[in-house]
C-alpha cells in the first residue's frame, strides 16, 4: 500500500518547473515558489522595520534578493527590470508599511483600531515567528545578500 501511495506522487503532473527569471506564467508552469518568498520577505521585513528596530528596506532590494535566490542576474538587469516595472506601475498604488501590516493582520476589517493591530502584530511575531530576534535574523541576512550578490553567470553544479 505504502509503495502505491508513494507511486501516486510520483506520478508527473501537468506542472512543470517554472522558469522564475523571465516573469512569465506558461501553461503548466507553478508561480508559487517566488511569490510566496517575495510577500513572506515583504511581511518579514516590515514587522521587523516596523516592531524590531529594524531599518527600512526599500522594495528593489527585496525583488533583487528574492530573484538572485532563484537564480536570476546579473544584478544590474535585475535592477534595471524593477525599475522599469515600477515606472510602468506609476498609476499603481503603492502598499505602505503600515498598510501591509494591516493587510496581514486584519485583511479586509477597516474599523479595526491601530492598537489592536499592533497588539496582533507583536503577538503574532511571538508566537508564530520566533521574535525579533528571529525577524532582525531574516532583516541581516537580506542585507548581507545585497551586499554580497553571487558571481555571474554561475559556474555550473558539480
Amino acid at each position: 500500500m505504502i509503495l502505491v501511495a508513494l507511486g501516486a506522487m510520483l506520478i508527473p503532473t501537468g506542472l512543470r518547473a517554472a522558469d522564475y527569471c523571465d516573469d512569465k506564467f506558461e501553461p503548466g508552469e507553478s508561480p508559487d515558489g517566488k511569490a510566496m518568498l517575495m510577500v513572506s520577505s515583504m511581511m518579514s521585513l516590515a514587522l521587523a522595520e516596523r516592531y524590531c528596530g529594524a531599518p527600512p528596506t526599500p522594495l528593489s532590494q527585496i525583488d533583487v534578493v528574492v530573484e538572485e535566490l532563484h537564480g536570476c542576474g546579473p544584478r544590474a538587469r535585475l535592477e534595471a527590470e524593477f525599475k522599469k516595472r515600477m515606472e510602468e506601475e506609476k498609476g499603481a498604488e503603492a502598499m505602505t508599511t503600515d498598510a501591509l501590516i494591516r493587510d496581514l493582520v486584519v485583511e479586509d476589517d477597516k474599523d479595526v483600531p491601530q492598537a489592536e493591530v499592533d497588539r496582533r502584530a507583536k503577538a503574532g511575531i511571538e508566537a508564530e515567528l520566533g521574535g525579533c530576534s528571529e525577524l532582525l535574523k531574516i532583516y541581516q541576512d537580506f542585507q548581507d545578500r545585497y551586499r554580497n550578490p553571487p558571481k555571474w553567470p554561475h559556474e555550473p553544479d558539480q
